[in-house]
């Protein structure tokens, strides 16, 4: 009873816990997993499924599974008795983006719960040590949909000793798995809308109107493109801040972007995203860039970043690989990874006019989540 109890009380924390905004990025996963405890003279070897609901870095887990046990006691591991059925399950409460669909790449996390498990040697099958538990993991991203994952956790008796807690299995929980993802914002992400209500805090607002223009300028666009590489190359070296919009705290890349146009008194909307849904297309490739172009690259199946052309083959952006504003080249080791996921190009000018929302019922893409962190490959020192 007392274990249900805690169990829906972490829920409803966790539900708590979580700011307004990242409602919407609610995600989910499901993992098969296999653990080993390994702590002589006993060896406890679990297979389950684990199902996960939060927000990017922010969440609760529920897992479940089956496995045996087995006794060794010489010194030369050999088996003394038969092996046992034995069970164990958890709830956790999670730390870390296991639920975020960043893109490729290496993301940790950590972890805390509790739980029930049989006793090594169960003499029924219903005996159950409740536990305590804690730990942290690594997650290997394989696109939006598909995970590898391992992770150690340490586990504590959470009960005055009874005679199952005789049996506790003292020791580390070796866990690996491979997970799917869903959830997460997908179901908006070709979606448009006329609606502003979901423009994040950290956005100027668009005026009240029936229809959003993009850009809206009171200056040359075609004069503010040619300006804009060099007033960008006064932030260089100001650090990457995840949402950030400002020289004074840190750019993520379509702050950056955003802010040094904006500079030229031309107004981006917020996101890479949104960036895409407008103004003219251009041909993601060196032959047709011009400089001051926009270019958009993609991360698990979507566009996550943006950067400003910057003419033979280099660009300038707030990257999070990279620490913060900086240069790249398209033709070094780390620019192939740029090139390998750049998937489009917007303009800013068209003869020198300035460019309208290139759908013309005038509506916009809604805000759904800040860009976030590039994977790219470090810079070479």
């Amino acid at each position: 009873m007392h274990l249900r109890r805690l169990i829906g009380l972490s829920g409803v924390l966790s539900y708590l816990a979580l700011p307004g905004g990242l409602a919407a990025q609610v995600a989910g996963g499901v993992e098969f997993y296999g653990a080993l405890d390994n702590a002589a003279p006993i060896t406890r070897t679990i297979g389950g499924l684990s199902l996960s609901m939060g927000t990017p870095y922010l969440g609760i887990r529920g897992s479940g599974g089956l496995g045996i046990s087995s006794l060794t006691t010489n010194t030369f591991g050999i088996n003394q008795g038969p092996s046992n059925l034995v069970w164990a399950t958890n709830a956790d409460l999670m730390f870390g983006p296991v639920n975020a669909r960043l893109g490729e790449g290496f993301m940790p996390y950590a972890f805390a719960g509790i739980g029930l498990e049989s006793s090594a040697q169960p003499a029924v099958f219903t005996d159950a040590i409740r536990t305590w538990s804690y730990g942290g993991g690594l997650q290997l991203a394989l696109g939006r949909l598909l995970s590898i994952n391992g992770e150690v956790r340490s586990r504590h008796l959470a009960a005055p000793a009874t005679v199952a807690d005789s049996q506790f299995v003292h020791g580390l929980e070796y866990r690996v798995g491979i997970g799917l993802h869903f959830g997460g914002g997908r179901s908006r992400s070709s979606v448009y809308s006329r609606r502003t209500a979901d423009v994040p805090p950290s956005a100027s607002r668009p005026p009240r109107t029936s229809r959003t223009t993009w850009p809206v300028s009171t200056t040359s666009a075609s004069g503010a493109a040619r300006r804009v590489v060099p007033t960008a190359e006064q932030y260089i070296g100001v650090p990457y801040r995840y949402g950030g919009t400002s020289p004074r705290t840190g750019f993520d890349c379509s702050g950056f972007v955003q802010y040094v146009y904006g500079i030229q008194g031309v107004d981006l909307p917020r996101t890479s995203r949104q960036m895409a849904g407008a103004g003219i297309a251009v041909e993601p490739s060196t032959r047709s860039l011009a400089v001051g172009d926009l270019m958009l690259f993609a991360q698990g199946g979507r566009i996550s970043h943006v950067a400003i052309y910057a003419g033979n083959g280099r660009f300038i952006h707030s990257s999070s690989s990279g620490s913060g504003v900086r240069y790249d080249d398209l033709g070094t080791s780390r620019g192939r990874w740029f090139a390998d996921h750049m998937v489009a190009a917007r303009r800013v000018t068209s003869d020198g006019r300035i460019v309208v929302n290139a759908f013309t019922g005038g509506s916009v893409i809604a805000f759904d989540h800040l860009d976030p962190p590039d994977s790219a490959p470090p810079p070479s020192k």
